[in-house]
């Protein structure tokens, strides 16, 4: 078992090699059967089911039924850290809620503690990355399941793009990639499968996913033809690079129409002031961080809360960042039903709660840092992980809760943790080569 386990640390990110005998990844793990593998993703898909928002699900139950054995001795890999800071953001948003007499019963005033307890349910339920990723394909499954038979009021108008847009893009891409894993196909097939994925996304209007896709398409190729040697430096600037020429391609694209009518009128609105490029894909920072400076510690309690006085300083901050005086500010802050959207689960945690409440994000975001960079003991399940990182670093920094959100980042969770990797950012070529053998 160290055998296995020393030999799948020297494998690099993006080689995909065959299962040793009698194992079915490079994890050290033992195999895992059909039965044990329907009933890990019947668990997960459990999550289809909801019953409190974005928070509380099916799958909530089942992780309540084993969760006290998270506490019982075991020789499963542990680490406290999540689960303290989720206490700590469970805290100060009941806190927040308590001095803003704010609602105790807002969906975010459970996400942290919802995080909680599916990270303490999956590590019960599944000791290493395979059967993580079994769980995690339950729940894409549940998720997929909610927005195709309930969905939201942006998943509901009757259009495909719509429905891929803002409900299964990312499930269905967890899922290919499971299957790819599942079937030991090699890393060209990969990079292929992640750009037809990020073409249709292009097809339907949804950038972002489009740029994860291509992104860890280039990371599994960069992995691939250095031989895992490329630095972290090197990766980083790398794909800065890329995210810069893949928008100043994309805009180019759009405004001669070669990506459809929608598209090219949304670029077309973004790009007609002098904002930057960020901030017109992502409008909301100046009112979220006008609200974290006036209180920085506890928070409004709620994004609904937060005063109209600073709702107006926001506004003067975006127009001195280059937002004309004619753009619609209430249109891209606020939902169709009033409420105010803060489009970060970062800045809005912050926000509502104070900087306790943003603690566990970053954490996360550290995690999905490893997921990306430094999981190179994953084997098959590596593109899976770096998708999955990635997707979540968008979602943290640029996007707001949604459905099954808590248990994904559960997973993530889990899956850092369970990695058996000495963490190295940087692989020798001897190391590598040891690994191909």
């Amino acid at each position: 078992m160290k055998s296995m386990a020393r030999t799948a640390s020297a494998v690099p990110a993006g080689e995909l090699l065959p299962a040793a005998p009698g194992s079915a990844d490079h994890t050290g793990s033992a195999a895992l059967g059909l039965p044990e593998r329907v009933w890990l993703f019947g668990l997960g898909a459990a999550s289809s089911l909801p019953l409190m928002n974005f928070t509380v699900t099916g799958f909530s139950f089942v992780c309540v039924a084993v969760a006290f054995a998270y506490f019982l001795p075991s020789s499963r890999r542990r680490n406290s850290v999540p689960l303290l800071l989720a206490a700590l953001g469970s805290c100060a948003y009941l806190a927040s809620a308590w001095v803003n007499e704010t609602s105790f019963m807002a969906p975010n005033v459970f996400a942290f503690a919802s995080f909680g307890l599916y990270f303490c349910g999956i590590t019960v339920l599944a000791r290493d990355i395979q059967r993580i990723a079994t769980v995690l394909i339950g729940i894409a499954f549940g998720s997929t399941v909610f927005f195709v038979l309930i969905g939201t009021f942006l998943t509901s108008t009757g259009s495909v793009g719509d429905l891929w847009k803002y409900g299964i893009a990312p499930a269905a891409t967890v899922a290919v990639l499971y299957l790819a894993a599942m079937c030991r196909v090699r890393w060209q097939g990969i990079v292929v499968i992640l750009t037809v994925l990020a073409a249709m996304s292009l097809i339907l209007n949804f950038r972002s996913h489009a740029l994860v896709c291509l992104a860890v398409a280039l990371l599994l190729v960069l992995s691939k033809l250095f031989d895992g040697t490329l630095s972290i430096v090197t990766r980083l600037v790398t794909l800065a690079a890329f995210g810069l020429g893949f928008s100043w391609l994309l805009s180019y694209a759009a405004r001669d129409g070669l990506l459809g009518e929608s598209l090219r009128d949304k670029v077309l609105m973004q790009s007609s002031g002098s904002v930057p490029m960020l901030l017109a894909g992502r409008t909301e920072p100046p009112l979220s961080i006008t609200a974290i400076l006036h209180r920085p510690w506890l928070g409004w309690g709620d994004a609904n809360n937060i005063s109209h006085q600073v709702y107006l300083q926001a506004q003067d901050i975006a127009m001195n960042l280059g937002f004309a005086r004619s753009f619609p500010f209430a249109y891209a802050w606020k939902l169709p039903d009033g409420t105010i959207s803060l489009h970060s689960i970062l800045l809005v945690s912050w926000a509502e709660a104070g900087i306790l409440a943003a603690l566990l994000p970053l954490w996360l975001l550290w995690a999905c840092y490893r997921l990306i960079f430094v999981a190179d003991a994953a084997g098959p399940w590596t593109p899976l992980l770096m998708f999955l990182g990635m997707q979540a670093t968008w979602d943290i920094l640029f996007s707001p809760w949604s459905y099954n959100l808590p248990a994904v980042f559960a997973v993530i969770a889990c899956s850092c943790i369970s990695l058996r990797t000495p963490g190295r950012h940087r692989m020798t070529r001897q190391h590598a080569a040891r690994g191909n053998r």
